[in-house]
């Protein structure tokens, strides 16, 4: 009988260009993104089954073996003000967050250390 062999993975970077990293699941796909001052980019994806959006903030250039960065990613649905917000230290992304989209606007953004302001929209992206 073979036995499993764990192993650890390696520290990956966080893409230089931004491209999103897949952490919402399966079924998201990128609706919209906002640089955030030229240190990361905010995505807000969108699951067409469940109905719900998803926000991720990456941090450009990250990697889990550097240092830890200030990051938020947030959510809110304009209907009920229903709000999701991931505000921690992290290496590379926060998030994710999530919220039901159907039958509402969001409003979304994210912010990543050291930019001198988040990134934002609001009443966007209406279901």
């Amino acid at each position: 009988m073979a036995g499993l062999i764990a192993v650890p993975a390696t520290a990956q970077a966080a893409p230089a260009n931004g491209d999103y990293n897949g952490s919402c699941g399966s079924g998201y796909g990128v609706v919209d993104s906002l640089d955030i001052s030229g240190y990361g980019r905010v995505f807000l994806t969108w699951n067409k089954t469940s109905g719900y959006n998803c926000v991720v903030t990456q941090k450009y250039g990250a990697n889990d073996e550097g240092e830890l960065y200030t990051m938020t990613a947030w959510i809110e649905r304009t209907a009920d003000h229903y709000k999701e917000e991931d505000k921690d230290l992290y290496h590379r992304y926060a998030g994710p967050v999530y919220a039901n989209g159907r039958g509402t606007c969001i409003n979304w953004g994210g912010y990543v250390d050291p930019a001198p302001t988040g990134s934002s929209q609001y009443n966007s992206h209406c279901g």
